[in-house]
């Protein structure tokens, strides 16, 4: 996921950017079109690494795109000038994840793009990453969403998640016990994904999601209900929910930086977390009153302990207790 500040989250909209034009996609050796977006906030030096990472790839055919989120600094100039053959696409203001995604993968499937690539922006491809990507989705038909292996300090934190959400997994991967899960070897194995061969995921890292463009004509874009996390949660409900498979494809590795701006965030950024939270819960994965009551008790102690050691939260612990206590209301996603 990429780098935000808080705000409220907009609603399902197609939003007009300010665009320079796409290349339409192209043959490349009889290779498919790899359409990959990049969105970027604040962050032209991690996103010119990243597009100096693409340029290196040994597969041919792909175009980047690059969505400005309503970047307040020089990003967008600093871009223009050292990416002319990228196109930039411009936002008035920061709509978050998904809304800012939307804006690029619309453009590329209007474009012709065969597979979409929504990247973050601090991350870096190895010269085979999408070669593996496609040469993986071609052989199988099925894979409609699939993520890499990804390479950082603390790997484990960005490990697919291969069993079905429901209590005990999310107690043993997104709380304090996931610490305990990741170090027992038998019990790791049975929450995530971690081996030399592709696997059906349920959950996938946000940095990195390769997709096949019909995905979108059958699940739809991402759901822009939520301004920053559990995106790719609910991107990977939605690809199930019609009958298509989530992959996780060890042989395509990226390394990934890690959004040190959004930790710096906070407690806005743990708000914002603890909203998405429950607008999933209330739309996508359906927990039971006990299992709800669970979650949000742990959401609250872990919250509580970060209060009680940092100002930031105290601060603003009556906005998180109304984040907690909402009821998002139900659509279809």
């Amino acid at each position: 996921m990429n780098n935000y500040t808080t705000a409220a989250s907009p609603g399902p909209t197609d939003h007009q950017p300010q665009a320079s034009g796409l290349p339409s996609a192209q043959s490349e050796g009889n290779q498919p079109s790899v359409y990959i977006v990049l969105l970027n906030w604040n962050g032209w030096q991690d996103t010119l690494k990243c597009v100096g990472s693409l340029r290196c790839m040994e597969y041919q055919n792909w175009h980047a795109v690059i969505v400005d989120n309503g970047s307040s600094d020089d990003s967008v100039e600093r871009l223009k000038e050292a990416c002319p053959e990228v196109s930039i696409l411009q936002t008035e203001k920061n709509l978050g994840f998904a809304a800012g995604n939307n804006i690029g993968i619309r453009a590329s499937l209007k474009n012709g793009a065969d597979y979409v690539f929504v990247l973050n922006n601090d991350t870096i491809v190895f010269p085979n990453t999408v070669s593996e990507f496609v040469e993986f989705a071609e052989k199988h038909p099925e894979a409609a969403l699939m993520g890499p292996r990804i390479d950082r300090r603390h790997p484990q934190r960005e490990w697919p998640i291969r069993r079905k959400l429901d209590l005990l997994t999310l107690l043993c991967t997104f709380t304090p016990l996931r610490r305990l899960t990741v170090r027992i070897p038998i019990v790791r194995g049975i929450f995530y994904c971690t081996g030399r061969q592709p696997s059906v995921a349920q959950v996938l890292s946000g940095c990195a999601l390769f997709f096949r463009a019909a995905t979108f004509e059958e699940a739809g874009l991402f759901d822009e209900s939520t301004f920053l996390d559990y995106e790719e949660l609910i991107m990977a409900e939605k690809v199930r929910s019609v009958g298509l498979w989530v992959y996780f494809v060890p042989q395509a590795t990226i390394w990934h930086k890690g959004s040190a701006s959004a930790s710096n965030l906070r407690a806005k950024r743990y708000i914002e977390n603890a909203k998405s939270e429950e607008y999933f819960f209330s739309n996508y994965v359906r927990l039971s009153r006990f299992g709800r009551s669970i979650v949000r008790l742990v959401r609250f102690l872990t919250y509580g302990v970060r209060a009680l050691r940092y100002r930031n939260y105290r601060e603003h612990f009556n906005e998180f207790m109304d984040a907690l206590l909402s009821r998002q209301s139900v659509k279809v996603g």
